[in-house]
């Protein structure tokens, strides 16, 4: 009797959030839309706030309005985005909360998350700009129950001073070893974001610092807390060619995101 292969595992539900600096490379997001579109399963992806975020923080810093205004705007500003790549690609559902992204899955369509709402509904996101959507798209994923959160840069994200390993042919982040781990902590390179028990104490903007402001982290301080449990996946534009044929098969791009497991606290 030939051996019974074994059914090959459903993709993941994957969150994928679009970095708001993809507006100044208009083919690279377009591209990058297409092949998220080609993803085997369910599909949700949360904008950042691009040009409408930005113009939020520069209105702050003249008019010096408080950081809760500020908090809305950027998040109307993410929205914003939303209503922009929803005209670029009509396949797309908009959706505020995990039950319309739900409903949109059992259709077989993509779904586009407008985070107004749902984040008005959630006073434990305090406002400020230690948050950014990059955090915020982990916490709708996590709220949503999806297992893995790929973040789409404008620049290639394979060194950085948190590890990045290549995801293997799921989109699985492979684990470091213990010792690795501890390596790490001893030299210093594990001071990228980490996952710590305590929730921050401050939250949300946009997409991380620009170069400057805030140094060379990827994701915001607040990343780590609100990204705990999920497998995490940063790609940018090399990964884009090879892009939509491993969405085809349920696979994530990019490379797998290590965070850390030490404790931190956000003042």
């Amino acid at each position: 009797m030939p051996p019974t292969s074994s059914p090959s595992p459903e993709p993941r539900h994957l969150v994928a959030k679009l970095g708001g600096s993809l507006w100044t490379q208009p083919d690279a997001l377009r591209g990058w839309l297409a092949a998220l579109l080609r993803y085997a399963g369910p599909l949700t992806i949360v904008p950042g706030g691009g040009p409408f975020a930005d113009a939020v923080r520069e209105a702050q810093a003249k008019l010096r309005f408080s950081d809760a205004a500020a908090h809305e705007m950027a998040i109307m500003g993410m929205e914003q985005y939303a209503l922009a790549l929803a005209d670029l690609e009509p396949g797309l559902v908009m959706v505020s909360t995990p039950r319309e992204a739900a409903l949109a899955h059992r259709r077989g369509a993509a779904a586009l998350w407008r985070p107004v709402a749902m984040t008005r509904s959630a006073p434990q996101i305090p406002a400020s700009w230690d948050m950014t959507s990059d955090s915020l798209a982990a916490w709708h994923a996590r709220e949503a129950g999806a297992e893995a959160l790929l973040l789409i840069k404008s620049v290639d994200v394979a060194i950085h001073s948190a590890r990045a390993n290549v995801s293997d042919g799921t989109g699985a982040p492979a684990s470091p070893s213990r010792r690795e781990v501890e390596r790490r902590r001893r030299s210093g390179e594990g001071d990228s974001p980490s996952l710590g028990s305590t929730p921050p104490r401050t939250a949300s903007r946009s997409d991380p610092p620009p170069p400057g402001e805030g140094g060379a982290s990827l994701v915001d301080r607040c990343f780590a807390h609100y990204a705990r449990g999920l497998a995490v996946v940063l790609a940018g534009p090399a990964d884009l060619e090879t892009a939509g044929e491993r969405a085809s098969r349920g696979a994530i791009p990019g490379a797998a995101f290590e965070v850390l497991t030490r404790e931190q606290h956000i003042a």
